[in-house]
């Protein structure tokens, strides 16, 4: 019993002073603000300068982004697209720069994302069959998953504070079929950005995250 308690000790240990050897950072993306979205990421590893574990949460409140694509026509009218939702990735990412210069100020953080994206979208549509206004709303909702592919340029102000500036491009494992008239809209996806799921075009979202970092060498 002593001798598996003191190996218990000993694990837990070493558990934590490998852990403490790594280096930590939390940020939030000021990117997606406007668009009623925050998104909170966080960044790990030995060595934050060359390479790093990454992971980020986000929720999505009403946001109104929509854009009609070009030649469609319907008898209708949309006074609102309105989307809601969570969203979260993991992925790893690693510098173009520092790992062959750590102590540049600016580096080239280059990652791959698994990205997971629960939606609530509804549609207030206004139609007119007899020469009078009805309105009537469509909704669709569901989680769908993907890639995201990031490239920014960090900025370091000081052993704690940094700045990544860039984009996330968004790869599509499946295509969304749920829409009903707002089908060909381009519209906001939590986490992803914005997307025309009828031509399956790829969800861009703009990257301008504050990070402070725990722990530096």
């Amino acid at each position: 019993m002593k001798h598996n308690l003191l190996t218990l000790v000993v694990l837990i240990c070493s558990g934590i002073a490998h852990a403490q050897s790594w280096q930590g950072q939390i940020g939030i993306n000021l990117a997606t603000l406007p668009g009623r979205s925050i998104e909170l990421t966080t960044a790990w590893s030995p060595d934050l300068n060359r390479w790093a574990l990454v992971a980020s949460a986000g929720y999505t409140y009403q946001n109104h982004a929509s854009r009609i694509p070009s030649g469609y026509l319907c008898d209708c009218g949309l006074s609102a697209i309105n989307t809601s939702g969570a969203s979260a990735k993991v992925g790893a990412r690693i510098d173009a720069i520092r790992t062959v210069k750590p102590t540049t100020r600016i580096g080239l953080p280059i990652g791959v994302l698994l990205i997971g994206s629960q939606y609530d979208q509804n549609a207030t549509i206004r139609s007119f069959p007899s020469g009078q206004d009805i309105f009537s709303t469509q909704s669709a909702s569901g989680f769908i998953m993907g890639l995201g592919v990031t490239a920014a340029m960090n900025i370091r102000f000081s052993p704690r504070w940094n700045m990544d500036l860039g984009l996330q491009k968004f790869i599509g494992l499946s295509k969304r079929t749920d829409y009903l008239l707002f089908d060909k809209y381009m519209t906001y996806q939590p986490g992803i950005g914005l997307t025309n799921w009828d031509t399956f075009w790829p969800g861009i979202q703009g990257i301008a995250t504050l990070n402070y970092r725990f722990h530096s060498r």
